[in-house]
């Protein structure tokens, strides 16, 4: 491994730690933040370690990290088949609420477009409570939501019940991977 050399502070603030980590996107090295004995922190920058055979790397993974992944795993394929088998069957959606194939696409669409909003609010709850309990939470308002889906008796119910989902299902998976992620040992995390 190189020796590692000064590199400029962590930038703080929105705009210029997106300004620095857009330029070390184009380095090989990586900058890292050390702190001594005495609570000093200097920023430098280090060579990556080589890569390592994958099967050595998951020989590494106790029982527990493969709970973790199996659990995130899990969460998001029924969240995938969720969606997925409704995104199949547009066709007798729109003959069920009377309404046009494009209605009931633009329901799907906005089930999309609602992810990202659940991925930053559920992501939030991750960091400041933990990542179990909004974990659990959001499965459980997604199995009701997948419910309620069924029971839909109208468009407006429908949509408002896919748009509920669509909140909901992005917050499985940023828990989900962070969960699993934490729990692994950091030379498997790129696995």
């Amino acid at each position: 491994m190189a020796p590692s050399t000064d590199a400029e502070p962590i930038a703080k603030g929105t705009i210029p730690t997106i300004k620095q980590s857009f330029r070390d996107l184009f380095r090989w090295r990586q900058r890292v933040a050390t702190t001594n004995e005495y609570g000093e922190v200097a920023t430098e920058w280090q060579t990556p370690e080589p890569l390592q055979n994958p099967v050595k790397l998951f020989m590494q993974l106790s029982a527990k990290d493969w709970l973790f992944f199996i659990v995130g795993l899990l969460a998001w394929t029924a969240d995938a088949f969720d969606f997925h088998a409704l995104s199949i069957q547009t066709v007798k959606l729109a003959k069920y609420y009377e309404t046009s194939k494009t209605n009931i696409t633009t329901a799907i669409t906005l089930t999309l477009l609602l992810r990202s909003v659940g991925a930053a609010s559920f992501g939030l709850a991750g960091d400041k409570f933990g990542r179990k309990w909004p974990m659990v939470i959001n499965m459980i308002v997604l199995g009701l939501l997948q419910i309620a889906t069924i029971y839909s008796a109208t468009f407006q119910q429908f949509l408002a019940v896919r748009s509920l989902f669509g909140l909901f299902m992005g917050g499985v998976y940023g828990n989900a991977i962070a969960m699993a992620f934490e729990n692994c040992p950091v030379n498997a995390r790129g696995l």
